[in-house]
Parts: structure tokens; sequence; C-alpha cells
């Protein structure tokens, strides 16, 4: 999602969508340790607080305003923030889609796609050769995923209703 299909490099600028959620959490830290600037979007203050620790260079309110336009948008969130990762990009910036969680029917903005050249890429898994590049560069920069909780499967309803009521940040893990 964030190397081969939005195409992040070192020095480049990247916003998350959504820092608090599993897919961002780790966004945010892959990023920051391949040497991306990174910015990141949550609800909560604590949320934003957490985003920072993890390794995010500055964070917003969502559909905050930002300094200026960044290179790839990490987008998980949907509906809620689609038109606002659309126009935070650069003209010829890339927006990822990995998640609809708020919805999967946002306005197109075709105009601002075609005018500015914006790329938008779907992701979900990669390759096995990618896999195994993520585990070689997570070993050498010494990045683990963020793990809210873990629950038994029997406790599987109270790990869903903190995901609904966005009260987690990282990855709810269900054990058996």
């Amino acid at each position: 999602m964030l190397f081969t299909r939005g195409g992040v490099t070192p020095g480049c600028t990247v916003l998350v969508q959504g820092a608090g959620g599993g897919v961002g959490t780790a966004a945010i830290t892959l990023a920051s340790a391949a040497g991306a600037r990174v910015w990141a979007t949550a609800r909560s203050e604590e949320k934003r607080e957490r985003a920072e620790r993890l390794g995010a260079d500055q964070t917003f309110e969502a559909g905050g305003r930002l300094p200026e336009r960044v290179d790839v948008v990490i987008e998980t969130v949907g509906e809620a923030t689609y038109s606002h990762s659309v126009r935070s990009l650069k003209p010829g910036g890339t927006l990822v889609v990995s998640g609809a969680t708020t919805g999967d029917s946002p306005p197109a903005e075709l105009r601002r796609i075609f005018f500015l050249q914006i790329s938008v890429v779907g992701s979900t898994m990669g390759t096995r050769d990618e896999l195994e590049r993520l585990i070689r560069f997570c070993l050498e920069k010494d990045v683990r995923p963020i793990i809210d909780r873990v629950l038994p499967l029997d406790q599987a309803r109270d790990g869903f209703e903190a995901m609904l009521c966005g009260s987690f940040v990282g990855k709810i893990v269900f054990t058996i």
C-alpha cells in the first residue's frame, strides 16, 4: 500500500487518514521509518498525540486544513474523509484506497482528479515477495505492529464495540 501502490519514498509527504486504526498506525510507523514526512488525521486529541508518538510529524483534526498539499494519501476511512483526501493531494499525487469504514460511495471528484492528474489506486494484500521485503524492513528498522488489546474470541463483542465507537488505537486481536 505505501511503497508499491503509493510509491512512498524518503522525503515525500504522506497524509494518513484515520490515524487510530490498525492500518493507519501501521502506515504512520512504516512511512516514518522509511524517511517520509508523515501527517495524520484523527478525531480525538488522544489519537493525534498517539500518532505523533508513532512517528507522525504533524497531526490534524479530521478534515482540517493542511499547511500544504501532499504527495500521497492513505485512505482507509471512506466517505467521511474521501473529499479531504482528494483535495489534499498535489498535482500528480496518489490516493491509495484500502478501506471504506464510513461508506463506499463518496463523490468522485472527477474534475479535480483529471485536472490535477491524480492517481487513485486500490490496495488490499501484497505479494509474497512484498511481504518478505516488509518483514526485512520491519526487522531492520525495529518496527512492530501496534496492538491495542488482545481479547479471547468469546469477548469479540467488546472488541467490535470498541471499533464502532473508535475507542482504540492500533489492532484489536482476537484469540481462540
